[in-house]
């Protein structure tokens, strides 16, 4: 093939990427997608139509009115991801119904304001501003629920344009130079009920910022680095504890953590005592090890608390230690995930706990054996763990009284059969079994009053004739399994949702 063929041939292949990608969303409105194609500038002759446009991840480096004045339907812009370095906002001045702009993740050092449409949607965040790109007309978006910003410097000045405005969520993402120079105060102003902090990521620095936003609700902090007993995560703590001012603050989330164990438990022990009550750690990397803690559980406002994709350093320390601490939580909801966790303590006490999400693990199914103080969960996940004994899980759950929905799905189980080790608890009435190693044997020992029963992606060839019966049993799924005729349903007689497609049904 010459070079000219495989330039048409190309060309030909992204057309019709691009025809593949429009949309319509009714007779009279276009959704272009045009993203990640290699783009040097916003492509001419698009449909007068065209009400979405999204032109990201390309090289595109400018943008000039006349790419898109006549698209007078345009209501959602996405420019994120190119090489945009200057705004000039007049250009949007013929696209009147325009109310979602995306230009994050560009290289925008400047922008010049202009009488401008009424934003809901504005995102100028991960660009390269020295201080806030608020221009006075910015004021005027009446109907403006989002926005993204940075900067490198800020000035409590640059935000009064806005100070009026009622904003849902605000953004800020704060540059390299970022530096201990700031005003402590310079968020005050700031009319949001959600508030994104984003610190720089290739530096320690001071956390001079007072974080307590009055009007915020959720408050999520990314890029967090600090030492046991160094003075940056001396400065975050300090921080956090700031945080008791703000009596409306219920959401907290720490993403992107990097820390100590140490330091990791002392960051839960300030939070324990703030007047939050949703506590969420995602993407944390844990370096060092973890004596013995003494930790308070008194008064506290937590109602749930989430650990998300940690990656530890070290595991040679006496990891009951964490255990012991994490499992005597006096709170509703904890979910432990994605943290290749091996193992969890019964609580030493009668558990509060209602609500527990273990998936994603390396737990075992000898976890909470002989473990009577947890009376008061419902609902527990272990997904894709390490299970692998049935009816070591059922004997689990005989302690727990309040059981009513148990999910044990993508894991190794298998179940062997016989009376004598049919254990589940009573309260049971929603149970995921799928993605298992469960044969028709299964159907012997199930829980008593169940409405709920997945058993889809098994080794089910049959369902045997003596099965236990189910007479509460609504809704049951065996799709994805080895089938060669369909159940009979004289042993559930309340069954009125049965999936058994793909299987060998003839």
């Amino acid at each position: 093939m010459t070079r000219r063929h495989s330039s048409i041939f190309h060309l030909g292949i992204i057309y019709v990427l691009i025809l593949i990608k429009i949309q319509f969303s009714n007779e009279s409105e276009l959704m272009i997608d045009m993203s990640n194609i290699g783009l040097t500038h916003v492509p001419r002759d698009l449909s007068l139509k065209t009400a979405t446009l999204n032109i990201s991840h390309n090289n595109i480096s400018q943008l000039q009115i006349s790419d898109i004045s006549s698209l007078s339907k345009l209501r959602i812009l996405i420019m994120s991801h190119n090489r945009i370095q200057c705004l000039d906002i007049g250009v949007f001045k013929f696209n009147t119904e325009l109310e979602y702009l995306d230009l994050s993740h560009n290289k925008l050092e400047k922008i010049s304001c202009h009488p401008t449409v009424n934003f809901k949607h504005l995102d100028l965040s991960f660009n390269a501003f020295e201080v806030l790109p608020i221009c006075k007309e910015f004021g005027n978006m009446s109907q403006l629920n989002f926005l993204g910003l940075s900067a490198t410097r800020l000035q409590k000045s640059s935000i009064q344009p806005i100070a009026h405005l009622n904003i849902s969520k605000i953004l800020l993402v704060l540059g390299d130079s970022y530096g201990d120079k700031e005003d402590p105060q310079s968020l005050q102003d700031f009319n949001t009920e959600s508030l994104h902090l984003v610190f720089p990521m290739t530096k320690k620095f001071h956390f001079v910022l007072d974080m307590s936003v009055s009007t915020a609700v959720s408050l999520e902090l990314s890029n967090i680095k600090c030492g046991f007993g160094d003075k940056e995560c001396s400065y975050f703590l300090s921080a956090l504890s700031k945080l008791q001012q703000n009596s409306r603050l219920s959401n907290l989330t720490l993403s992107h953590v990097e820390t100590t164990w140490d330091s990791f438990i002392s960051i839960f022990q300030c939070v324990w005592h703030l007047p939050i009550e949703y506590f969420s750690v995602i993407d944390v990397k844990l370096q060092g090890q973890l004596g013995f803690r003494y930790f308070d559980y008194s008064y506290t406002s937590l109602k749930a608390v989430s650990i998300l994709q940690v990656v530890s350093d070290v595991f040679n320390f006496p990891q009951s230690n964490i255990y012991r601490i994490f499992s005597n939580m006096n709170i509703r909801s904890f979910t432990v995930s994605g943290t290749r966790m091996l193992h969890m303590v019964c609580p030493s006490q009668t558990s509060p706990f209602q609500y527990l999400d273990f998936s994603n693990n390396l737990l075992t199914d000898m976890i909470f054996n002989n473990c009577g103080n947890l009376p008061e969960l419902k609902t527990f996940s272990l997904q894709m763990n390490q299970l692998k004994e049935l009816a070591n899980v059922m004997r689990m759950t005989q302690e727990m009284k309040s059981l009513q929905r148990l999910d044990l799905s993508h894991n190794s189980l298998r179940y062997g059969g016989g009376e004598d080790n049919c254990f589940w608890a009573a309260s049971l009435l929603s149970l995921n079994m799928s993605s298992n190693i469960l044969t028709g044997s299964v159907f012997r020992c199930l829980p008593p009053n169940i409405q709920v029963l997945d058993l889809r992606n098994n080794r089910i060839a049959s369902i045997p004739k003596d099965v236990a019966r189910l007479e509460a049993l609504q809704e049951l799924n065996v799709a994805f399994n080895s089938l060669a005729d369909l159940p009979a349903c004289g042993a559930f007689s309340s069954l009125s949702v049965l999936i058994v497609d793909h299987n060998s049904v003839s």
